[in-house]
């Protein structure tokens, strides 16, 4: 069997396709980049597709990616997009045109993967995910549509590596409200493995299913089963009221510091339980349990790293937001200012006039500012911190050709340069997620 895997690169998508694998599968995967996938999946045949493209929404597109294909698996999702309308084009639009184009060719098995709580929650994720739904179960198709739980994993990804974040939060442990909300958390590997059952047994057509892992938890038992496979202490637990979590998911929107979300947050609230029983007769599978798959997998050092430097990571991206604001501010006010101003003097002779020199650090502070707005926006952030090094490396090279004694001021003038360019590099690697 062949199979069409959308989604193929993501957190849920990549431990399916590794599933299909080893069961013998074929797979095409539709992903945006398709070198980097086949350098993880050399056996994948990897094409090129944006879903929030005009072309993924056209029955025509699909077809040509049909050719030669026994079954589709819908993998495909954005939690919080940046704008609405692309939640819409991956969640309804595009699917809605492949299960169009999957009829027309007689490719009738689709496994569509949604979420679980999308029924309570009102958000454009869950808005644009009952769509595709529909979109779906009104086609005259095999469908199953999964719903799971919390899925989690060896490694981690959005919700999952927040938990292991909260898990290593030092003296107390944080909970959004009173950490009584039941979850169900199941292993990516054991939802991978039940897709690839639904697939060789033809069950569960027709049917829309709730896949969960054994054993149910209150989030603060979940939190707690973290941290004990962190090798840490017990920390009395720190409640978060809703008005506090509400606002933090708020800044999470506008800084979009994913994933605290509202989104995410809606879906916290909404449910985060499913139906392991009725997932796994229809799959032949049985999912394990949250304290049973940590246990077979004992945490090493970089599940520590990874944990503590993902609190950390806000607090990098802040810090150096406040460096080039209060630089740019700094530079601000002395240019408005009637006193004298160190780097314009230094400019002056180079710049050939004090007004010259002085738009100089004027254009310089206002980079400054906008370095500073597009890290608090989280705007671009890797390619932003090649821009951060790149105005770093320039000024520290202009200065030390206009003013060579800065390198010996008793402050550390261009000394400083050194731990920001190494500080900049590290948020650059603690973006790159995927």
């Amino acid at each position: 069997m062949r199979v069409l895997v959308l989604g193929a690169s993501g957190f849920m998508g990549s431990a399916i396709v590794a599933a299909l694998h080893r069961a013998g599968f074929g797979t095409r995967c539709i992903v945006r980049h398709p070198d980097k996938f086949r350098r993880r999946f050399p056996a994948a045949e990897a094409r090129p597709l944006n879903l929030a493209s005009v072309e993924a929404r056209t029955v025509e597109h699909w077809a040509g990616l049909l050719d030669g294909i026994d079954a589709v698996v819908n993998a495909a999702g954005v939690l919080q997009p940046v704008r609405a309308a692309e939640a819409w084009a991956v969640h309804y639009h595009a699917p809605d045109a492949l299960f169009g184009a999957c009829e027309a060719a007689g490719v009738r098995r689709i496994v569509h993967v949604s979420a679980v709580g999308i029924m309570e929650a009102d958000t454009v994720y869950a808005r644009s995910k009952r769509a595709g739904e529909d979109a779906l179960v009104s086609r005259n198709l095999d469908w199953t549509v999964l719903r799971p739980a919390l899925v989690a994993g060896d490694g981690s990804y959005g919700g999952t590596s927040l938990l292991r974040a909260l898990a290593a939060f030092p003296l107390v442990t944080p909970v959004v409200g009173d950490g009584t909300t039941p979850v169900d958390v199941i292993h990516k590997d054991d939802l991978a493995a039940g897709i690839v059952g639904l697939l060789n047994r033809e069950a569960g057509v027709r049917a829309i299913l709730e896949p969960a892992g054994a054993d149910r938890m209150k989030l603060a038992e979940v939190v707690a089963a973290y941290r004990r496979w962190l090798g840490l202490p017990p920390r009395p637990l720190l409640r978060m009221p809703d008005w506090l979590a509400t606002g933090m998911a708020r800044l999470g929107d506008f800084t979009r510091m994913h994933p605290v979300t509202s989104t995410a947050l809606a879906q916290l609230r909404a449910r985060l339980t499913g139906d392991a029983e009725t997932f796994a007769a229809a799959a032949g599978v049985k999912p394990r349990g949250l304290e049973d798959w940590l246990a077979a997998r004992p945490s090493e050092s970089q599940d520590l790293w990874h944990a503590r430097l993902y609190l950390l990571r806000p607090l990098v991206r802040f810090v150096l937001a406040f460096l080039w604001a209060a630089s740019g501010i700094v530079g601000l006010g002395a240019a408005l200012s009637a006193g004298p101003m160190l780097y314009a003097e230094l400019l002056e002779p180079w710049a050939g006039s004090p007004e010259a020199a002085t738009a100089w650090v004027v254009a310089a502070s206002f980079a400054d500012l906008a370095i500073a707005l597009a890290l608090v926006r989280g705007w671009q952030l890797r390619r932003m911190a090649w821009v951060q090094i790149a105005v770093v490396l320039g000024y520290t090279i202009g200065l030390s050709w206009l003013a060579p004694a800065l390198w010996g001021d008793l402050y550390g003038g261009l000394l400083k340069n050194l731990p920001i360019l190494a500080l900049v590099l590290v948020h650059r690697v603690l973006e790159e997620e995927r």
